[in-house]
């Protein structure tokens, strides 16, 4: 595979006149991904419990939509056409979904949300639709064809179990065969709609909103915030009014909740371990370890990489992995920058204590596997 998919195109100009501005439409750039996985292989992935995935069975104003996981006779029993499957979170179960992603990595890691697949029957979609942000569409095995529209009038049907656009109105047709690359912007109005069977690679940006992020912070000063007091209200005199909150009281409660204090840290760890947090369904199998010292020789022997599932991000001041938070000593900083970057660290590697210590804590958790080959750096 080259660098990335948009290296000829230039990913400078790519950024400049297209990302969150107007669709992108590249032939050929990955024909490799047609044998990378075939129908067989999703339903696999579908049948399992910690996979999330759905069946779309339908056309036109006739959906009907399950999640699963699945079992393999469901497939049997379908129509010869017109249903998809969907799976998402591939790269965390595939490594040529994984290496696929970080082909995208002129996108910061902390944007990318997942790569998800799915396969479509002749005639399968999911409706004319818009995604609230940036996803890059990686045509597989066969042909689809796309509708695209900036249209401005995205409102929803009304009782659809999925979120269909109400009126929609194409502006471009594009038939889009193995190895091309489509990319659309945020609300950008869309339908797919397989011509003969059709595998399909969606990677897709995160792009939270202000509510979330917000509640998340609300969470994160709930689980650390440390005040003390208690309230006090020494010298109470009597109400005229019994069910009034008084103005002494209220004053009071103002003046406990001054007391809530953060700062750019708290909002740093907040946004750390918040982007790195693994996807709802993934679970990581701990592993006993053996001793710091003879992880160390193993270390230097096969190098390690990144487990599929992690997620590794970094700020000036810590490293944050799978929602967990780790101070950044300028001592361990390349060291572990590189194996957030390249998600590998080659053979040889023979990093500070304090470095080790850490790469040993999550080699146990699950988080890291030795050998460095499978995890290349690509830029």
């Amino acid at each position: 595979m080259k660098k990335n998919p948009l290296e000829e195109y230039g990913i400078t100009r790519f950024l400049r006149e297209h990302w969150q501005r107007k669709p992108c439409v590249l032939r050929g750039v990955a024909p490799q991904l047609a044998q990378a996985l075939s129908r067989d292989d999703l339903i696999n992935l579908a049948c399992r419990d910690d996979v999330e995935s759905r069946l779309i069975v339908g056309s036109g104003r006739r959906w009907q939509v399950s999640h699963g996981p699945f079992r393999r006779i469901t497939f049997s029993k379908l129509p010869a056409q017109k249903w998809t499957l969907l799976v998402n979170g591939v790269e965390t179960l595939v490594p040529a979904a994984n290496a696929l992603q970080r082909d995208f990595g002129f996108i910061p890691y902390a944007r990318q949300d997942d790569v998800m697949v799915s396969y479509a029957a002749p005639g399968g979609g999911v409706g004319p639709h818009f995604d609230s942000y940036d996803v890059f569409l990686l045509q597989g095995a066969g042909t689809r064809r796309w509708q695209i529209s900036a249209q401005h009038d995205l409102s929803l049907q009304d009782g659809a179990p999925l979120k269909l656009l109400q009126r929609f109105r194409p502006q471009r047709d594009l038939l889009m065969q193995s190895g091309d690359l489509l990319y659309l912007p945020p609300e950008y109005a869309h339908n797919g709609i397989a011509v003969g069977e059709c595998l399909t690679w969606s990677i897709g940006m995160r792009a939270p909103r202000q509510q979330e992020v917000a509640a998340r912070f609300l969470d994160y000063l709930h689980d650390h915030l440390a005040v003390d007091g208690v309230y006090r209200d020494r010298g109470l005199k009597p109400q005229r009014h019994r069910a009034e909150i008084g103005a002494q009281m209220r004053q009071t409660m103002r003046r406990m909740l001054d007391a809530v204090r953060w700062d750019g840290r708290d909002i740093d760890r907040c946004i750390g371990e918040m982007l790195s947090e693994p996807r709802q369904n993934v679970v990581f199998a701990r592993r006993h370890g053996g001793s710091t010292a003879a992880f160390a020789r193993q270390l230097e022997k096969r190098g390690t990489r990144l487990a599929l599932k992690t997620r590794m991000l970094f700020d000036r001041r810590a490293i944050y992995i799978n929602g967990e938070t780790a101070p950044l000593v300028a001592r361990d900083a390349a060291v572990l920058r590189q194996l957030a970057d390249a998600r590998a660290l080659a053979p040889g590697a023979k990093p500070g204590s304090t470095a080790l210590a850490l790469l040993h804590h999550w080699y146990c958790a699950g988080f890291l596997d030795l050998g460095a080959a499978a995890s290349r750096a690509r830029h």
